[in-house]
C-alpha cells in the first residue's frame, strides 16, 4: 500500500522523518494535555520514539495499519486501524491532527473517509469502531457525518486531567457509510 488518496489528504506510511516531526508536535501543552488525558501516556524521548519507529519496521504487527496523514505537502497528523479482526472482519480506528494550527480544516473528515473507503472496498472490513471523549464534539461531528452510531459510553472509563472519564463508543457498518 503506497498511498491511499482522499479530497485534500493523502494517508501514507510512516517514514523516518516522521517520527521527528510528530515529536516535535508532541512537545506542545496542547499535546501534551491530550497525550495524558486521552492516551494516558507519559512524555517520551526522541530516541524512544524512533526505536518504536525501528522496532515497527523490524517486526510489522498484522492487527494494525498505521498511516500518515499528509495535506499541503506535509505530515499534519496519523490515522491507525488496529486491534484488526480478519475473521470478524472488524477494527478499531483512531486518529490524531498534531497541532491547533492544523484541525478544522476539513483534514480529520477526509482522512477518515479516505481510510474507510480503504478498509470496506480494499480491506475487506464489515464493522469499524472508535471511541471519543464524549466531550469531543467535533469530533464527534465528523464521525456521525460518516455515519458512526453511538453505541453506548463506558462509564469512568480512564483516568485523565484529574478524574474518571468516560468514553463513548461509536461504530460503523459498511452498508451505513456515507461516502
Amino acid at each position: 500500500m503506497a498511498w491511499i488518496a482522499g479530497d485534500r489528504v493523502v494517508l501514507r506510511a510512516w517514514e523516518r522523518e516522521d517520527v521527528q516531526a510528530r515529536w516535535e508536535a508532541d512537545q506542545t501543552a496542547d499535546a501534551t494535555e491530550m497525550r495524558l488525558r486521552d492516551w494516558h501516556e507519559p512524555p517520551r524521548s526522541l530516541a524512544y520514539r524512533e526505536q518504536e519507529f525501528e522496532t515497527a519496521i523490524a517486526e510489522p504487527d498484522e492487527h494494525v495499519v498505521a498511516l500518515i496523514i499528509e495535506a499541503e505537502g506535509r505530515a499534519v497528523g496519523d490515522i491507525n486501524l488496529f486491534e484488526i479482526d480478519a475473521r470478524n472482519r472488524r477494527a478499531s480506528v483512531g486518529l490524531s491532527i498534531w497541532r491547533p494550527d492544523d484541525r478544522n480544516k476539513g483534514h480529520s473528515t477526509d482522512a477518515m473517509r479516505a481510510l474507510l473507503r480503504w478498509a470496506f472496498g480494499e480491506y475487506n472490513l464489515h464493522r469499524v469502531e472508535l471511541s471519543v471523549d464524549p466531550a469531543n464534539a467535533a469530533a464527534i461531528r465528523v464521525y456521525e457525518k460518516l455515519g458512526f452510531v453511538r453505541e453506548g459510553c463506558r462509564r469512568e472509563a480512564h483516568f485523565g486531567g484529574g478524574g474518571f472519564v468516560d468514553d463513548l463508543m461509536m461504530g460503523l457498518l459498511r452498508p451505513d457509510f456515507r461516502e
